[in-house]
């Protein structure tokens, strides 16, 4: 069984976390050609914003099976590096869902590219002086979204106690 999972973990984490760190970090670009009048690049804003809320969401199946495999062998309750990253998952995914998403709809109201049902004209939109503010913090959080992954998969095939 703690094969299996540990199978299925490791597959969430390639489907999953890779196509969310990639749109995240390129996100920002996107949505700053698409405020300049490109209007391929709006699109590609939109996919990425949409990759990164469902992979997103998708990607809390990783720690979920971390801790899921913890539970079929008691071997993984006695090693502290396994706590460790099933810490930084779960923070890892709170900078997603709480700085990243709402940052990234903000720019996408702004530019216009939300659904109707999705928008909310009050809270969905940015002022044109915070659009390269909130590009900057985009960049920073999706770099410690993706550092805290690497730092996750050092600690999941390198025992240092």
């Amino acid at each position: 069984m703690t094969t299996i999972l540990i199978v299925f973990h490791v597959l969430a984490a390639v489907l999953f976390l890779g196509p969310v760190t990639v749109a995240i970090s390129t996100f920002q670009t996107q949505a700053v050609k698409a405020q300049a009048g490109d209007a391929k690049a709006a699109g590609a804003a939109t996919v990425l914003h949409k990759l990164t809320t469902l992979y997103g969401m998708l990607a809390a199946l990783v720690p979920l099976l971390g801790v899921g495999i913890m539970m079929t062998d008691s071997a993984y309750w006695s090693d502290g590096r396994f706590h460790i990253a099933i810490t930084l998952a779960v923070i890892a995914w709170l900078i997603l869902l709480l700085l990243i998403v709402p940052r990234q709809k903000k720019m996408m109201g702004s530019l216009g590219l939300l659904d109707a049902a999705d928008h909310d004209p009050e809270k969905d939109v940015l002022p044109a002086e915070k659009f390269a503010k909130t590009k900057s913090q985009l960049s920073m959080f999706g770099g410690i979204f993706a550092l805290l992954w690497v730092i996750m998969l050092i600690l999941m095939y390198w025992s240092p106690f």
